[in-house]
């Protein structure tokens, strides 16, 4: 049930003397803003006078982006201001560490069903709101190969039992009158090279041991047959202009087991073993010797929890270390085990780490599928994207990019997911959910060729992280996790400028100067 709340944003200006961008409404637990046809917020990227420093910020009670503009510092002038200063931020742009993809979200059946149930202008307000340059600017977008567990029906490209020769290989319906055209759209109006990964969730159902859609082994006969298939599916989305970045040989190949009965979902299970088999014999030499050789090959795609186990049986074939490109993971284990892990994988292996899939289910946030105006679940993100993207992850990419008011839809019909935005189909229009600042505040000021480096912070309770971007700005993102308002002074120590900025408590921040 969403309260609307006339006047918000007048008021808020009063009284904080903050100009609200959005037209808020105050939903099941906070503020979301509303879109529709005719008017949706926007955040074009800063352009401040020399000297000066733009600070964006987003709070349970500060909705939308919010800026201030104010002067950079001679640091030793600014330093020796102890009375203001709470936390130190220390910056090291001279210490960098791994290139950066950026932020992403998922082309899911879902994701574009139900942008196109909503009008013709307030749809291309959506997409706008992810993609343009008055948007949050996405730079990575996940598309599943034929249907995912957010379709609305179980379908793959080779139904026809025993078609060994890809003889009756089609893309579908979904393809053609959802997933390519978004894709198209988005790419359109983007200002970014847009990167596309994409991802599998099952085989057809006569190739597998179950013969089932939901998890079943590969029957080993059929791995050329999938390796094919594959590169097929590549070769009819080149066909419409659309390449890859980077493609994953299973969405969740081990999390089944763990789940058990309740996952329910299209899936082909691997073992490690047998998964670097497949790549090695048939995936991996297809891969190199089709027109997709500048593809990247990721493994697991599945969460924290495998990844040693998973990283050091496959990797432990040189053959196949050759082959594979990065890793993929999802968010959903992350708190039951350290960050350390991604330290250690990358330094033994030297593959590139990437998030793939991430969002709310219940484990993380018991309460409604769909909680409107949600800042715990904002800070959920948050705390996840700064823990890891400063352990060498590349990129982030959430799971859709905006579901109903039910969450869904979804196949089978049950088990919905929160998202940053939900579609409102009836009123025509959509509520942006704080989830969707959260990341919209690493995903507007990462580029593809931005550097994470050296950044501490003195008090625990901010969590910092820093990057150096393409355009000679650099960029330190402040979470303010604590119960208090903080005066914060960042330093940095080789341009010797420093800038004092004050942020409210429980808040994402991020300052940006050139």
């Amino acid at each position: 049930m969403i309260f609307i709340i006339g006047l918000l944003c007048q008021i808020l200006s009063v009284t904080t003397g903050v100009d609200v961008p959005c037209a808020a409404r105050f939903g099941d637990s906070g503020y979301v803003c509303v879109c529709n046809a005719t008017y949706c917020d926007t955040l074009n990227y800063p352009s401040p006078p020399a000297g000066q420093f733009t600070h964006i910020f987003t709070s349970n009670h500060t909705p939308g982006f919010n800026s201030a503009q104010g002067p950079v510092g001679y640091h030793q002038n600014v330093l020796t201001d102890e009375q203001y200063t709470t936390a130190i931020i220390t910056v090291n742009t001279t210490e960098k560490f791994q290139k950066l993809k950026g932020i992403g979200g998922s082309f899911t059946d879902s994701f574009c069903l139900n942008m196109k149930n909503l009008s013709e202008a307030a749809g291309r307000n959506l997409l706008s709101s992810y993609f343009s340059s008055t948007g949050i600017e996405y730079k990575l977008g996940r598309v599943p190969i034929a249907s995912s567990d957010f379709s609305t029906r179980t379908y793959t490209y080779d139904d026809t039992v025993g078609d060994t020769a890809l003889k009756y290989f089609n893309l579908t319906e979904e393809d053609f009158l959802l997933k390519i055209p978004t894709i198209e759209a988005a790419k359109a109006l983007s200002r970014h090279n847009l990167s596309l990964i994409g991802a599998t969730w099952t085989s057809p159902s006569w190739t597998k041991t179950n013969k089932n859609f939901p998890p079943g082994y590969l029957q080993k006969e059929y791995y050329q047959y999938w390796a094919q298939y594959l590169i097929r599916f590549l070769d009819e989305y080149s066909k419409v202009g659309i390449d890859f970045w980077a493609v994953s040989a299973g969405n969740e190949p081990i999390n089944p087991f763990i789940i058990g009965k309740m996952f329910d979902i299209n899936s082909v299970l691997w073992m490690p073993m047998d998964h670097r088999k497949f790549v090695k014999d048939h995936l991996g030499p297809l891969l190199q010797a089709s027109p997709h050789n500048t593809t990247k090959l990721i493994t697991l795609d599945d969460a924290r929890w495998y990844l040693l186990w998973w990283m050091d049986t496959v990797m432990r074939d040189p053959e196949v270390a050759d082959y594979i490109d990065g890793v993929a993971l999802h968010w959903y284990r992350d708190t039951q085990c350290p960050p350390d892990l991604l330290d250690q994988v990358f330094r033994q292996y030297n593959k590139f780490i990437i998030y793939t899939e991430a969002c709310i289910i219940p484990r993380l946030d018991p309460g409604l599928t769909v909680d409107l105006g949600s800042w715990r679940r904002a800070e959920i993100y948050i705390t996840d994207i700064i823990e890891v993207l400063n352990h060498w992850s590349v990129g982030f990419m959430d799971w859709n990019m905006a579901l109903n008011t039910q969450g869904g839809p979804r196949y089978p019909p049950h088990g919905g997911t929160d998202s940053p935005i939900i579609v409102n189909a009836s009123a025509d229009e959509f509520y942006k959910n704080p989830m969707f600042y959260g990341l919209g505040h690493f995903s507007k000021f990462i580029a593809e060729g931005s550097y994470r480096v050296n950044s501490t912070s003195t008090l625990p309770a901010i969590k910092v992280l820093t990057t150096i971007n393409p355009d000679g700005s650099t960029s330190v993102f402040l979470y303010n996790q604590g119960e208090n308002n903080t005066n914060i002074l960042i330093n940095d120590i080789n341009k010797r400028t420093a800038i004092r900025v004050n942020i409210t408590a429980r808040s994402m921040n991020t300052v940006v100067w050139w």
